[in-house]
């Protein structure tokens, strides 16, 4: 059963932008291995909006958004052998779904050299 569902757009122009201008503002949202894999692209924003996106997606289909001593670093993106996106939750946010009773947490993402996309559906 379905117990929560969350999507968000990202501009990835306006990604790219906020990390240039606040060196610290990568470490505070992304864990180290979301950086490695996203500065090992060709064009790192992209990827780092379609991360950010995923995110507040989680954030979403929790209900929560971000507040209760939840944190960016609790969720990490990353892919199967075969390429799929999944979500890694820790922490907070972990304790979080278990509340809800998730059990399953679906992730899609899309991204063009503008504009990052994120749906997130949680399962129990």
């Amino acid at each position: 059963m379905i117990v929560g569902l969350g999507t968000d757009l990202m501009d990835v122009t306006r990604m790219e932008k906020q990390l240039q201008e606040d060196a610290g503002l990568i470490s505070s949202l992304f864990t180290p291995a979301e950086i490695a894999y996203c500065e090992g692209k060709r064009y790192p924003a992209q990827h780092y909006a379609a991360r950010f996106a995923a995110k507040e997606s989680l954030f979403k289909a929790l209900g929560t958004g971000y507040r209760d001593g939840l944190s960016w670093l609790e969720i990490e993106i990353s892919h199967s052998n075969t390429g799929q996106p999944e979500i890694k939750l820790t922490g907070k946010v972990q304790e979080q779904a278990a509340k809800m009773g998730v059990n399953r947490v679906c992730l899609s993402m899309s991204h063009t050299r503008t504009h990052a996309a994120a749906t997130v559906i949680l399962e129990s």
